[in-house]
């Protein structure tokens, strides 16, 4: 039966009314995972500087994905939160937050958020997953980086027709003895995680963010994904887009903003290009050349 109303949607979406039946779609789909984004993003730290920041986008309108994703202690360690959301006062993230203040192992951290999660998410009348196994973390500090997917999130967004998006979860252990980064994906189309990797990796500044910092490599990172047509699945197949909203933001060793991007429901305009102009005015004020990396600043942007 399954098999038979996905290939029936399948049908539908190559008619000439797809884009009226594939919106119908995707909002059947957000009504029955109500709590759950597909997501791009990125953690990093900066052993130079102090910092630690990530960046991200995704595909669910009136989302504050900063709000919902991103946790830190500043001068320690940085944690995003994906998959099926958890409240920033859930106990598994104040815990998390309380462990990376005492810089615990970061391995430590992504067991006890695993052990503390037992509730269950209900798929339909008959099936019950387990709330573990549908998240997907990624924490890095100054000397690791590590994540966590839950084994039933791929199955869940299979089961609600994304069967043949990616689901990655990996890093890089201290990229020019400088930078720790962890990069994570869900019901993103294949390639959107190594595309941020290759940004964040990208020595050549094609797209003159300026490389200097651990901002113009956030940023273009998610510009990468963009750019290379990459992103979440479900505005890709709408309309083209890697995304609703994305943001950017770093913390200082002080723990105030070095900087802070946040575009909410862009539509129909790119998110990331949203951010990328934005992040272009910040970059005018602390250019590559000046002495002002570590300057504390804020520039929030918030579409409504």
């Amino acid at each position: 039966r399954r098999a038979e109303k996905l290939n029936m949607v399948d049908r539908q979406l190559q008619s000439p009314v797809r884009p009226v039946v594939y919106q119908l779609f995707l909002a059947l789909c957000l009504l029955f995972v109500p709590t759950a984004t597909a997501t791009y993003s990125i953690v990093a730290t900066d052993a130079t500087t102090r910092q630690v920041g990530g960046a991200g986008a995704t595909c669910l309108g009136g989302i504050d994905l900063y709000e919902a994703l991103y946790h830190s202690v500043p001068n320690r360690s940085v944690l995003h939160t994906q998959g099926l959301l958890l409240d920033p006062n859930d106990p598994i993230v104040t815990t998390a937050l309380d462990m990376m203040q005492k810089n615990e192992s970061l391995d430590a951290i992504l067991q006890e958020m695993q052990d503390l999660d037992q509730g269950s998410f209900p798929l339909n009348e008959a099936v019950n997953i387990p709330n573990v196994a549908l998240r997907q973390y990624t924490i890095a500090n100054f000397t690791s980086q590590v994540g966590y997917s839950g084994a039933g999130l791929f199955g869940v967004w299979a089961y609600y027709g994304f069967g043949s998006s990616e689901l990655v979860n990996e890093g890089k252990d201290l990229l020019k003895d400088r930078y720790m980064y962890r990069t994570a994906g869900n019901v993103v189309k294949v390639g959107t995680v190594d595309a941020m990797q290759n940004g964040f990796e990208d020595e050549d500044d094609q797209f003159n963010f300026g490389l200097c910092d651990m901002a113009g490599k956030l940023m273009t990172a998610m510009y990468k994904v963009a750019d290379g047509g990459f992103g979440d699945d479900r505005c890709l197949n709408f309309d083209g887009t890697s995304g609703t909203g994305a943001y950017l933001h770093i913390d200082n060793a002080d723990g105030t903003e070095f900087i802070h991007i946040n575009v909410i429901d862009s539509n129909p305009k790119e998110p990331v290009e949203e951010l990328k102009e934005r992040f272009l005015e910040w970059r005018k004020l602390n250019p590559c050349n000046s002495t002002c990396d570590n300057t504390s600043l804020r520039f929030k942007v918030a579409w409504n």
